[in-house]
């Protein structure tokens, strides 16, 4: 017998299936965007130069991303908050070496 109600279950389940392997892939995407400027950081750290980096490009950086972060949270977004908040924590590293080094 058809029952619209199940069927209905049926479609947001799949819905939320795809969401889930969506997550998965943006949270691998942001791993991976986050993790970019290590090498940055650790260029840094070696030659104590930061000849050529622009403070006010990642301050600006950084202003977007923990506004990203904020939303994540107001969103609950596992992906979003994990990602912005390791990349908040990266180029908070390189502003600080900015600072530190200029």
């Amino acid at each position: 017998m058809y029952n619209p109600a199940n069927l209905n279950e049926c479609e947001k389940e799949k819905k939320l299936r795809h969401r889930h392997v969506a997550d998965k892939i943006m949270l691998s995407i942001g791993l991976i965007a986050s993790l970019s400027s290590i090498p940055q950081i650790l260029k840094i750290y070696q030659t104590s130069s930061v000849e050529g980096i622009s403070l006010l490009t990642q301050l600006i950086a950084l202003a977007t991303v923990i506004a990203w972060f904020i939303y994540g949270l107001y969103i609950k977004n596992k992906p979003l908050i994990i990602t912005t908040s390791l990349t908040t924590v990266i180029l908070g590293t390189v502003v600080v070496q900015i600072l530190i080094y200029q």
